[in-house]
């Protein structure tokens, strides 16, 4: 199953943000909608009892009217008493249910079918009092109720809802950008460095401090690990220097040792290979080695072997390179371009060096000479192992013809 990609994922800013925008969103709604239902419920409570109120008034003041049969003079009192109130309409039945008067707010338009849904939906029954003449029940009020305050409130409540909406908003853009740059700021910095330090190895980068504590102290604690690392790595790449130095240089003399004469020596080929150019390969051989390490003791020869590595890389040009390939057999890579005459020349010079004496640690001056081969790539072969064999025949033939005298 595949991870997400990094830029699918959230960020922490955008988790909190929303977080908190849920959070506020959810506490300002169920704040507003129990209020609003609490308020409603109270409302409508004492509306119910003002509705009593006002049908006992109207029970009063038509009884009169009863008395004499006359129906205007009770229309016009419960015009009187509703007209005022909150009450959609009034209707006055005898004692056998047949309306007697009766009356109606005006009607409102949209308004007004609206207002009726909602008296509707809060009266659905109306509040009935008896008018009493004495003990005898002569008639009955029936008062609707109308809605038109609840629905008032309830609008009010609404946009009271969305204005606390609209600055839960504000405050949660404000919170986001604090947290932005007290928290996710300073963490997303910390990630840049970390990746910085992992995909780049840039170890000298830091963290700044952070305004909160906790954000604080990891960011000292990450940059006391960054010092760690940075000096581990240091360390790690100076083990690495010596073990290089160690793995391609000869111990003795400094110059490189066989294994990095192989290596230089393909670099080389493929180098003139591009150049379609040609370089030379000299193979240097100490004569009578072995005689001085008896007569004279290891510690000679290994002296002898410091003068003469010494001498040979007094003899190289810019780009040469010198190694010994071990105990008294050296090599020289004569960089791209070089012809056979150079080789000569190069050989020559190395003879030349020999015939100043070496100060042995004993005391003892004594002379050396050298048996020098060379060979060209590629006029003398293309392949490296037929190159070096024609190299060191050379060698041999010229340790042969002088009798290693020269």
């Amino acid at each position: 199953m595949a991870e997400p990609s990094p830029t699918a994922m959230p960020t922490l800013r955008q988790l909190l943000a929303r977080a908190h925008l849920r959070l506020i969103l959810f506490a300002v709604l169920m704040a507003g909608l129990t209020l609003t239902v609490t308020g409603v419920t109270v409302i409508r409570g004492y509306a119910a009892r003002n509705l009593t109120l006002i049908a006992q008034t109207v029970a009063y003041t038509v009884e009169p009217a009863l008395l004499f049969e006359d129906v205007d003079a009770a229309r016009r009192g419960i015009a009187t008493v509703a007209a005022s109130e909150s009450v959609r309409s009034v209707e006055l039945h005898d004692r056998d249910g047949r309306l007697i008067a009766a009356w109606n707010r005006p009607d409102r338009g949209m308004a007004g079918n609206l207002s009726r849904i909602v008296d509707a939906l809060f009266w659905p029954s109306p509040v009935r009092v008896p008018v009493h003449h004495g003990p005898v029940v002569v008639a009955e009020v029936q008062v609707f109720g109308d809605a038109g305050g609840l629905g008032r409130y309830i609008l009010s409540g609404v946009a009271t809802a969305l204005a606390c909406l609209g600055l839960t908003i504000v405050a949660t853009q404000l919170l986001a950008r604090r947290l932005q740059r007290d928290v996710t700021g300073p963490l997303a910095h910390i990630a840049q460095v970390a990746h910085a330090v992992r995909t780049d190895r840039q170890f000298d980068r830091r963290v700044p401090v952070a305004g909160i504590h906790e954000v604080d102290q990891f960011a000292r604690d990450f940059n006391a690990l960054l010092d760690e690392l940075d000096e581990w790595h240091t360390g790690i790449l100076n083990e690495n220097r010596i073990l290089e130095r160690q793995a391609t240089r000869d111990p003795l003399t400094g110059l490189g040792n066989r294994a990095m004469f192989e290596r230089e020596l393909a670099a080389t080929m493929a180098q003139a290979d591009a150049g379609d150019t040609s370089f030379a390969v000299i193979y240097v051989d100490v004569n009578r080695f072995k005689q001085v390490n008896d007569s004279h003791g290891h510690d000679a020869g290994d002296v002898m072997l410091i003068v003469i590595a010494a001498r040979l890389r007094m003899a190289l040009r810019p780009g040469d390179m010198a190694f010994r390939l071990g105990g008294d057999e050296f090599a020289l890579i004569l960089a791209a371009g070089a012809t056979r005459s150079e080789a000569d020349q190069m050989s020559a010079q190395i003879g030349t060096s020999m015939t100043q004496p070496i100060m042995l640690p004993s005391g003892v001056s004594i002379r050396s000479s050298l048996s020098i081969g060379s060979a060209l790539y590629p006029q003398d072969s293309v392949d490296p192992r037929a190159l070096l064999r024609h190299a060191d025949a050379a060698m041999y033939a010229a340790k042969a013809r002088s009798d290693g005298r020269n």
